[in-house]
């Protein structure tokens, strides 16, 4: 009998078992849940994004569901957790700037509520949300010791959550020179794996790459973190405010398409409000006050979602229509690769839940879509593997099949390659 070895590199072995985890998705938003009972035309689509991890808001400004996520997040599920409490927050705007957090003793202990409650567990944190963009062009983040805070809470997490991966939020509208002498600054103060960008926002992939290699060449090496809740097809004139030419963005997971991005990740809630948004530009729908959840937004982000566009999932319709707008161009959720390197397949019954499930999915700009077996699967065949060779030093391959992975190097910029040092947008963050 012959034994045919499938063409698995160590190396591709070794990135599936560091993969393996998937992003928690144990505690769906509330206003889904709601939306859900009292808009039943919403609801195939909202049970559809249930299925997929939002992150869970830990904040000085009421609740708390961090034990509640960490009880319910069981096995290799991971919890994404966004830490947002720094005293005096949002001092620009002023928008998100109360809380219970008045000085930095009282930070202090309520990071290490959080850190010790996660311990040694498998976490993904995004650190406080527009502090280092704030800190790179606005003096009243230096005034409330933004900087400060920023390493007592790296600290706190480096030595309390070894298994932790920490990307501090770096806003896409920061200056990225003032930025990263911040970044660097912060990183004498513990374990930093890299940025979050994009968080509550719409800009693409495709444009948040230039700005994630910017921050990284001038960081050492820094890794990124998008968030892609919101950005399918980024937004016209980069409207920050219920974009009606929006999209909900590719899954969250490991699947990035790119080496510098660690994950995509959802941060916003889609179909919650960014605000009244009157007043604005064409693409600003006007909508409840915000973190309200909104119906005629959130039908709009799902008839133009990746969802309907690559998974082929049915519109809502009558949602606040984009027909008039001319979309970008750039409206790709995880576009890094050549469109006409590789092929492209959806394989059936495809669940898009995680890049590292027993399936794995690339984006839609040419990139390989494979039906991969289950870890255990990879493991068990690589022990036979190993048996085999030692009893008989044979190997036998199938040259006449491929099958393609994210890490296999194939890694062309769909863009220009232009660092954009800054972008030319502000938007205001809210939680409710």
């Amino acid at each position: 009998m012959k034994l045919l070895v499938p063409l698995f590199t160590l190396s591709t072995l070794l990135v599936e078992l560091t993969h393996a985890a998937s992003i928690c998705n144990a505690l769906i938003p509330y206003s889904w849940t709601q939306a859900a009972s009292s808009n039943p035309k919403l609801q195939g689509a909202l049970n559809e994004l249930s299925k997929n991890a939002v992150a869970t808001w830990y904040t000085d400004r009421g609740g708390d569901a961090i034990s509640d996520l960490l009880q319910k997040c069981s096995g290799s599920q991971v919890p994404s957790i966004v830490i947002y409490g720094l005293p005096n927050k949002d001092c620009a705007g002023g928008f998100s700037s109360s809380g219970n957090n008045k000085d930095a003793a009282m930070y202090k202990t309520w990071v290490q509520s959080l850190v010790s409650r996660v311990g040694s567990r498998e976490v993904v944190y995004v650190l406080e949300p527009d502090a280092i963009g704030l800190l790179s062009n606005n003096y009243c983040a230096k005034e409330n010791n933004y900087l400060d805070n920023l390493k007592v809470a790296l600290g706190l997490i480096s030595s309390g959550n070894p298994n932790a991966k920490v990307y501090v939020d770096v806003a896409s509208w920061a200056n990225v020179a003032e930025a990263t002498k911040v970044l660097n600054d912060l990183k004498t103060a513990g374990r930093l794996d890299g940025v979050t960008i994009n968080t509550s926002n719409y800009k693409t992939n495709a444009q948040l790459m230039s700005f994630c290699t910017a921050i990284s060449g001038a960081t050492g090496g820094l890794h990124c973190v998008f968030d892609t809740s919101r950005n399918y097809r980024g937004s016209v004139g980069d409207e920050w405010c219920n974009s009606r030419s929006a999209g909900i963005g590719a899954p969250p997971g490991t699947d990035t398409g790119h080496p510098l991005v660690d994950y995509n990740l959802w941060l916003k809630v889609p179909g919650e409000s960014d605000g009244t948004c009157s007043g604005r530009t064409a693409d600003a729908q006007e909508g409840p006050s915000a973190g309200a959840f909104f119906p005629d937004g959130f039908a709009s982000l799902w008839d133009n979602s990746w969802f309907v566009d690559v998974k082929g999932l049915p519109k809502i319709g009558g949602g606040g229509s984009a027909d008039a707008i001319n979309y970008p161009n750039h409206n790709n959720g995880t576009n890094y690769l050549n469109a006409t390197a590789l092929p492209y397949f959806v394989p059936p019954n495809h669940n898009y839940v995680n890049a590292t499930s027993e399936e794995s999915n690339m984006s839609t700009s040419a990139i390989i879509m494979f039906t991969c077996i289950g870890m255990a699967g990879v493991v068990a065949m690589a022990l036979v593997v190993v048996v085999y060779r030692k009893l008989s030093g044979a190997r036998e391959r199938k040259d006449d099949q491929r099958t393609g992975a994210a890490n296999d190097g194939i890694v062309v910029l769909g863009q220009d390659g232009a660092v954009h040092t800054a972008f030319n947008s502000t938007r205001c963050l809210q939680v409710i």
